[in-house]
């Protein structure tokens, strides 16, 4: 049963409800407040009601995440944290997310460790930069990339940041309609790589996809896929992945499944 006014009111005025009951903070709770109304306002032709709600679902899970990270010590290494953690969920598309995902994303979160080495740098390196190229990986992950994303904005507002998807689907990998899904051009200038790949390989990408790894001041990588096509080709990169294999954890001196942080250089 496709929506109509009626059934958009309701499901506005629903929301609003349940979230007040929580007494938000008031800036907070006005941008979530309009970005639900835009939910509401423009959903596709073809939506029902249970699919709006998942929507809001999602927008409500990113809010109240983006929120506690970016009130904790170090927001930056939190969302390197989350984002990393995030791989737990790799097989999950955009629309299974739920507060089951996010409390497995927690637990793992709260096992990741952030080389102090690494994020040292990384934040140095953010300090001078102007422009970020984000390499994403997997569409069930996406929102935690765009939380990190959120998190550099923030903290960094000078930087203008790029996000990389795929040029095509490709398993469950985050394409243009992924990243529309969130509202990730809100916060960074959404490019698809050009290929349908899963994984970032440099010799099949789009020349304006290629040409931001060469003008880009920090290069980050998210997944083992990117990790597999572009370690080694002398891009100075940091890189957050899990270890799902052997290989790839005694490489980098990790356990298998451990969340990783590194750093190659040129």
């Amino acid at each position: 049963m496709t929506l109509d006014e009626e059934c958009k009111d309701c499901l506005y005025n629903s929301q609003m409800k349940k979230v007040e009951k929580g007494r938000p903070d008031g800036a907070k709770f006005a941008e979530f407040k309009k970005e639900v109304r835009a939910l509401c306002d423009n959903p596709p032709e073809t939506y029902c009601a249970p699919l709006l709600m998942r929507d809001i679902d999602v927008l409500n899970m990113e809010g109240e995440l983006f929120a506690r990270i970016s009130q904790s010590a170090d927001p930056v290494a939190e969302a390197i944290r989350y984002a990393a953690a995030a791989n737990y969920i790799d097989f999950a598309k955009l629309s299974d997310l739920s507060e089951d995902s996010l409390k497995i994303v927690e637990e793992a979160a709260r096992k990741a460790e952030v080389s102090k080495n690494t994020l040292a740098l990384l934040k140095s390196r953010l300090s001078s930069a102007k422009t970020l190229l984000y390499v994403h990986d997997n569409c069930g992950e996406v929102v935690f990339d765009k939380i990190f994303i959120r998190v550099i904005k923030k903290l960094y507002p000078q930087i203008a940041i790029t996000s990389l998807v795929r040029g095509g689907e490709i398993i469950n990998d985050t394409t243009r309609a992924d990243a529309d899904f969130i509202g990730l051009s809100k916060y960074a200038a959404v490019q698809d790589s050009g290929e349908a790949v899963p994984g970032t390989y440099l010799k099949e990408l789009a020349p304006q996809a290629l040409a931001l790894f060469e003008n880009s001041d920090v290069i980050i990588s998210k997944g083992l896929g990117n990790l597999e096509t572009l370690y080694g080709e002398g891009y100075d990169i940091f890189y957050i992945f899990m270890c799902k294999c052997a290989h790839i954890a005694k490489r980098f001196g990790y356990l298998q499944w451990q969340t990783a942080f590194v750093h190659e250089g040129k």
